[in-house]
């Protein structure tokens, strides 16, 4: 063939692929948006990782991906996201305003403060620099800083005039008072509130809703058209009538959070107004139904200290409820919008109602009291499913070496390999699908012949382990390290990834050698600490 057509055929093969390549990142980065927006977390950091294989680099896809981890609360992935769009936009401005809001939550002040002050050096007349130098000076103030932060909130307020939290903050000249407050007295008769509500409602990245008490009065019920059908929402333990029909979403937990037990989620959508019910059996931690719905709305606000402002507590359907009605500016479609949520239930199972328009839409409003009014407790809500299976907790004894662990193991042969033959033990503990949890274990006497010295032995097992995995850079921490044991001598070897690791300990008395090899996968705390446990159990018998 003639070389200058072969490159010529090569040459457009690869336009072809990058084209398609190009297209499959779109497409992938659609459906991200899409499963973010209708809440599917887990999903929405799966497509965009997709697009970002694809299209690696891809600055939407990261944008994206780092807002999902920061509401699943992995900030590290997070900063890893912020990072790499930092690097690829050559210090993209808002990169660095977000990944300092993570550092912030993570207590990470001084690493902060550097993004902030980066943020602004990058793009110093941006809406960005304004808000930078309101955070900064808040973390100036926690940390006992003045004068940096009134200078830090000056210069907020000089980028934006219009800056309501900024100005709350400034100190004026001539005593405490704030700059409004100052304002109020010099011209009499004027109320120049901290917090302005313009009055009409018009983009901004700044909520623009005033706080309301912390006790309100039960919901009261509006008139409901007649021509408007009921459904039961299956699963939710609820009925409701709408102007439009409520389309089922989700019916499982989300397999990535081990403590969610339990999920149902409709979705309707009628001209502006998005409405979701979603009944959930996860335990956060959380004591009250309140701090449910002010765990969400500091979330969707942005604001750490959003929901201890903008929640009420209520009832509703005669149990303890919380509920935020508040206007805010939606940063995904850039518009300003009015959202209602409603928390009902206990802390750790809870319906949760939520309805979005847009600002302005009294139509929607309206409709939003009227499919309230209309909800009835009917059926039965979705059986909760536990993540992992009961433990049965025992102590086993293998040749006079004592481990624990969370379910039966037996002696035969493992599905894991073992280096040293001689008779083995195993079990694994985990779900239908996948184990998170294993161990087996080898023994074998020396007797008459010339035992292996337990360290050397898992010193080369190390650098074999080390040989075989050097080309998947997943694996870290290789560690050697003396295992303490109340008799002979043991040496444990560890070798870890994002959520799996394993740990092997090699321990000798007199002629005789044991090999415990425990492997574990999965991120949830549960499974850590059942490996933390099986992992410190192992001793001889006295």
């Amino acid at each position: 063939m003639n070389p200058l057509r072969s490159l010529l055929i090569t040459a457009i093969a690869l336009f072809a692929f990058s084209a398609v390549s190009a297209q499959t990142a779109e497409v992938f980065l659609a459906k991200c948006d899409s499963s973010f927006e209708s809440g599917k977390y887990t999903d929405a950091v799966k497509q965009c990782s997709k697009a970002l294989e694809v299209r690696p680099g891809y600055e939407e896809a990261l944008i994206t991906r780092a807002g999902t981890y920061k509401i699943l609360r992995n900030y590290p992935a997070a900063i890893s996201d912020y990072t790499e769009l930092i690097r690829v936009t050559n210090g993209m401005a808002m990169a660095y305003f977000y990944r300092a809001d993570i550092y912030k939550r993570m207590g990470k002040d001084n690493e902060a403060i550097a993004d902030l002050t980066a943020s602004i050096a990058k793009d110093p007349k941006s809406l960005f620099a304004a808000r930078s130098y309101y955070e900064r000076g808040l973390i100036y103030d926690k940390l006992g800083k003045g004068d940096a932060a009134q200078a830090d909130y000056w210069d907020a307020v000089k980028l934006k005039p219009d800056y309501a939290q900024a100005k709350a903050k400034i100190k004026y000249p001539f005593g405490d008072k704030t700059l409004t407050e100052a304002a109020n007295d010099i011209v009499p008769g004027v109320n120049t509130p901290d917090n302005i509500q313009p009055a009409t409602p018009t983009p901004s990245p700044v909520a623009t809703a005033k706080a309301t008490p912390s006790v309100s009065p039960k919901i009261v019920p509006a008139g409901v058209p007649a021509a408007w059908k009921r459904m039961a929402l299956t699963g939710t333990g609820l009925s409701v009538a709408s102007p439009v029909p409520y389309v089922l979403k989700d019916d499982k937990p989300d397999p990535l959070l081990e403590k969610m037990e339990a999920r149902v989620r409709w979705e309707m959508l009628d001209g502006s107004l998005w409405a979701t019910v979603q009944y959930m059996k996860w335990d956060q931690g959380f004591t009250t139904i309140r701090q449910t719905l002010e765990n969400t709305v500091n979330i969707v606000f942005d604001d750490p200290k959003a929901g201890a402002k903008f929640v009420k507590d209520t009832t509703f359907l005669g149990e303890p409820a919380a509920e935020i009605d508040q206007e805010r500016y939606d940063p995904y479609d850039k518009k300003q919008v009015r959202q209602k949520l409603i928390d009902f239930g206990s802390a750790n199972t809870y319906v949760t109602l939520n309805f979005v328009h847009d600002a302005g839409d009294k139509a929607a409003a309206a409709k939003v009291e009227q499919i309230i009014a209309s909800f009835k407790k009917e059926g039965g809500v979705v059986a909760a499913v536990s993540k992992l299976p009961p433990t049965n907790w025992k102590t086993f004894n293998f040749g006079g070496l004592l481990f624990d662990f969370p379910t039966q193991v037996a002696e035969g042969p493992c599905g894991q390999s073992v280096t040293s033959k001689g008779q083995t033990v195993c079990g694994s503990w985990g779900d239908k699908d996948k184990e998170n949890l294993t161990i087996d274990i080898s023994y074998r006497n020396y007797a008459g012949l010339t035992a292996p010295d337990v360290k050397k032995f898992a010193a080369e097992y190390l650098a074999s382990m080390k040989e075989i995995m050097a080309k998947d850079t997943s694996w870290k921490e290789f560690k050697n390290e003396p295992y303490p044991i109340n008799d002979g001598e043991a040496v444990k070897i560890s070798a870890m990834q994002a959520y799996d690791g394993t740990n092997i300990i090699f321990v000798a008395r007199g002629t005789e050698r044991w090999q415990v090899r425990v492997w574990y996968f999965n991120r949830w705390d549960a499974v850590r600490d059942a490996l933390k446990r099986v992992v410190g159990s192992i001793k001889f018998k006295q």
